[in-house]
């Protein structure tokens, strides 16, 4: 973040001010009712009960050390706390602090301090303890290690088929609640004043950790960037194999990863020009209808070399379009067009979908190779009922919003692990909510929440957008647009459903010659990704809540009406539309 962007003198001024205000650590000891407190030193923040971690409850140990500095790394107090309320609760939390006046910090608001802290997210199945990132940039940073060490999520289901439950409502909730509540409290005790700004900063696992704090605790952060989310862990990593049981059942074998990748060159010539720019990217693979069918061997227009077989084509087309069950109900998002096809469906599957097949059944034996596309829906449903209540947060964001929160999410459009559509849908509801009338309302959402499009982007390919937030929460600065560079290319990337429009003249490697306008949210587009009602899986209805378009409306337009302005004003009323 540049320093430029903080007014230090009003920080500063505020913070004093926080600090006058603030209660007493402890009536106890040192701390007494009429005196405001008086910062620790780092060596007594784990040897000083009245620092509020020793013999804490939940505390099992602590220790807390001045970390010398080291290559690029500054010096900094780092505290280590285990935390766990019974025996087989064991979550590692690490703090890590800029060092204090009192330490011999200095340049910041208190020592080497930028008065705010800044948590930071894990990965796949995950958590995540290096803090330097932040404390280099004078915040408080902290991670935890989500109660297990590894990335092997198999441990959630116990040998007998129960339910590891302490472990995966510690993964998926508890390590990084206790996380940010801790790191808040150990910044307030060292330093003697209340952080001004508390942020949350994570991508994929650390994206939807960053949701579930917004969702479970809405009051506690001031700004959550939550890129690539993997929320609906449950729904959107049993369809990571979708794809693995459609080319065992039509081509009986995976496909080999250069016809992938033909494949995918050929959607993306197919389509790039469809958003006025001829750039090799797909700006919205929404909007494209490639069928892998055209490189089939002998096909006129099918390449030289990985051409197709009919089957492969077939298995390919099913990869885009996503799982669905034999009513045809679309259950689940697929992969799009323009997408690495390989990473989920290569010769051995994405180890976390085969663990949620064993997460849907509890059964750590469950074989996937059993499973028929057929019977996909059994598995997805099975995993709806038995577990995604605990793991898909998808909750709602009432108490952030009322709280003033800021929350700032960008997602590749070409991720490859997590299907952006999953994460436009959630968008899509929580318009819907903080609309009228069932009706989603971007502009309304936009206030406390912004979603952006990466065209072209992979899994966490994104920029890094913490700058953004930043000035969002503590200077109202509205993020209209965030510019991706690529190389020498620079572009802007708009909040959703806007997109980047072309001006018409100039360099179209200039972000300069684009504007952010337009609607994405198509009738066509929404109705195209309307799915079966959740833990109905196999033979629900299609479930149009909160996608402010209807059954009737679907059917009776084909899902065709492209020039449609949807769901962005809530005063449109669309006649005809609502159940």
């Amino acid at each position: 973040m540049r320093a430029a962007s903080l007014n230090v003198v009003s920080l500063t001024a505020g913070l004093m001010g926080l600090a006058l205000l603030a209660p007493p650590v402890h009536a106890t000891g040192k701390h007494h009712h009429n005196n405001p407190p008086e910062p620790a030193s780092c060596a007594a923040l784990a040897t000083d009960p009245d620092n509020g971690l020793f013999g804490a409850a939940g505390v099992k140990s602590v220790n807390s050390q001045v970390i010398p500095a080291s290559g690029p790394n500054v010096s900094y107090c780092q505290v280590n706390i285990l935390y766990g309320t019974k025996p087989e609760q064991n979550i590692n939390i690490r703090v890590g602090l800029p060092l204090s006046e009192l330490d011999g910090g200095t340049g910041g608001v208190q020592g080497a301090w930028n008065g705010r802290t800044q948590g930071i997210g894990g990965g796949g199945c995950s958590g995540g303890l290096g803090v330097t990132g932040p404390v280099n940039a004078g915040y408080v940073g902290s991670g935890n290690d989500t109660g297990h060490s590894g990335g092997n999520c198999e441990p959630g289901v116990n040998e007998d088929g129960t339910y590891n439950l302490q472990f995966i409502n510690d993964f998926i909730r508890n390590g990084m609640k206790q996380q940010i509540l801790f790191s808040k409290a150990v910044a307030k005790t060292y330093y003697a004043q209340k952080p001004a700004y508390n942020y949350w900063n994570g991508c994929s696992t650390g994206g939807r950790q960053g949701y579930v704090l917004a969702q479970e605790l809405g009051s506690e952060l001031d700004g959550i960037l939550a890129n690539a989310p993997a929320i609906y862990w449950t729904r959107f990593q049993t369809a990571q194999m979708w794809g693995q049981l459609v080319m065992k059942d039509l081509v009986g074998a995976p496909i080999a990863g250069a016809k992938l990748t033909q494949t995918t060159a050929s959607a993306v010539a197919a389509c790039d020009a469809n958003d006025g720019v001829t750039d090799g990217i797909i700006d919205d693979p929404r909007t494209c209808t490639f069928s892998a069918k055209s490189n089939v061997c002998g096909e006129p227009t099918a390449p030289a070399a990985n051409c197709l077989t009919l089957q492969e084509a077939d298995a390919i087309d099913k990869i885009w379009d996503g799982p669905r069950n034999t009513r045809g109900n679309k259950i689940w998002f697929g992969l799009d067009r323009g997408t690495s096809i390989g990473a989920l469906n290569g010769t051995i599957p994405f180890a976390l979908g085969v663990t949620q097949f064993h997460w849907n059944t509890h059964d750590r034996n469950f074989d996937w190779r059993g499973v028929s596309a057929d019977e996909y829906a059994e598995v997805a449903q099975a995993g709806s009922r038995n577990i995604a209540d605990v793991t898909d947060t998808f909750g709602d964001l009432d108490t952030f919003r009322r709280s003033g929160g800021k929350l700032l999410t960008l997602v590749g459009m070409n991720d490859q692990l997590i299907m952006p559509r999953g994460v436009l849908h959630y968008y899509r509801e929580m318009a819907a909510r903080y609309g009228r009338h069932d009706d989603p309302d971007f502009e309304r959402l936009q206030k406390f929440y912004r979603l952006f499009r990466v065209p072209g982007a992979g899994h966490c390919g994104v920029p890094n957008a913490l700058a953004t937030l930043v000035n969002w929460v503590e200077n109202g600065v509205e993020p209209e647009q965030i510019i991706q560079q690529s190389g020498t290319r620079t572009r802007p990337m708009c909040p959703y459903p806007q997109k980047a429009i072309y001006k018409g003249t100039g360099d179209t490697n200039d972000a300069a010659n684009f504007s952010c306008g337009g609607n994405l949210e198509k009738r066509s587009v929404v109705c195209e990704d309307v799915i079966t009602k959740y833990k109905h899986e196999v033979k629900g209805p299609l479930d149009y809540t909160g996608t402010g378009v209807s059954r009737n409306a679907c059917e009776r337009s084909g899902g065709h009406d492209d020039d449609h302005d949807h769901g962005h004003h809530h005063h449109h009323h669309h006649t005809g539309w609502h159940r």
